[in-house]
């Protein structure tokens, strides 16, 4: 960190990190292993009532302890200089190798779904003013420069940048599951159970369609068809000096905290690279108001998922929102 303390660092460059591994190397095998089972099994998450990578620390007492654990939120506390935080959100981010960058991206602290087209912020500060969400991404897996490595925009977090609406298909939202699916029936089965593509409703894309009666790759073109009216944000193009950026490789258990408003990406992962698996945590100010649409019957949020269920879990102070669900 270049001799800056995390703090430092995290206010200046939008990052700090990476940080050492605490939990023992078992338990981050364990968790691993976990979600590499999910994604091959793609059960239902019992919050959602569907297939999610989304928020298994409420379901996964494992890794619940992991995102909750005192040396955790104690380097969180320090570096990020918050007086109160939950965890609201948890997410796992797979790559497998083949898989396409992840464009540049920043998010200016509502998590509305943008990034698919949705406009249903998540969040709402008490306080607009300063620095209120950050996030913990953990690998759990190494991570070299050629397994999808993360990349920073250094002190890009000052400007928010210009963005456009594009076909969903043109953003690195789409992740296209030729490169994941094999057979029709793989195809059928993950479209009806909403895991062909991330936050994206697939369920009714071959309603009504005889698959018998096409190829795979005739069912794949139904599947961009669908998906031709659907929007997404991307960030418009922008100059990087040299040496703006930086790579962050880890081993697996390490982590680096960061605010989404630095701008950020994932980086192709080679054809010859291993999987990459990596948990991201999402903590918030105490008195931020979560889910604000709670108060509603609108229950389903920017990334098509009804969180009636969901709740918040409380890591660090006392100043909390009394309008929030918690655990």
């Amino acid at each position: 960190m270049s001799g800056m303390t995390p703090r430092e660092s995290l206010a200046t460059q939008g990052f700090a990190g990476p940080f050492p591994r605490f939990a023992s190397p078992e338990v981050i095998a364990e968790l691993a292993a976990f979600f590499a089972d999910l994604l091959e099994r793609q059960p239902e998450q019992p919050l959602y009532g569907r297939y999610s990578v989304r928020d298994w620390h409420l379901v996964n007492e494992t890794l619940r302890q992991v995102m909750t654990a005192p040396e955790l939120v104690s380097t969180l506390a320090e570096t990020t200089g918050a007086d109160s935080l939950v965890l609201w959100r948890t997410k796992l981010f797979e790559k497998f190798p083949g898989d396409g960058a992840i464009d540049w991206h920043q998010e200016y602290g509502y998590f509305d779904g943008e990034e698919v087209g949705g406009h249903r912020p998540a969040l709402f500060p008490l306080n607009h003013s300063g620095q209120w969400d950050w996030t913990l991404w953990m690998a759990l897996t190494d991570v070299s420069e050629d397994d999808g490595v993360m990349e920073f925009v250094k002190g890009s977090q000052q400007a928010q940048y210009p963005k456009r609406m594009v076909r969903l298909s043109e953003s690195g939202a789409y992740v296209d599951p030729r490169n994941r699916v094999r057979t029709k029936e793989e195809l059928l089965s993950r479209a009806a159970n909403n895991s062909l593509i991330l936050d994206i409703d697939t369920r009714r894309v071959f309603e009504g369609v005889d698959a018998d009666k096409y190829t795979l790759e005739e069912l794949f073109d139904q599947l961009e068809t669908h998906c031709e009216d659907l929007l997404a944000v991307v960030t418009e193009p922008f100059e990087l000096e040299p040496g703006a950026t930086r790579t962050v490789p880890m081993k697996a258990g390490e982590y680096i905290i960061f605010t989404e408003r630095c701008m950020h990406r994932s980086r192709a992962s080679l054809p010859t690279a291993k999987p990459r698996l990596a948990i991201n945590g999402r903590y918030t100010l105490g008195d931020t108001w979560v889910y604000p649409q709670r108060t509603t019957r609108d229950t389903v949020d920017g990334s098509n998922l009804d969180i009636s269920k969901h709740r918040c879990v409380p890591v660090h102070g006392t100043r909390l929102n009394p309008d929030n669900a918690y655990l």
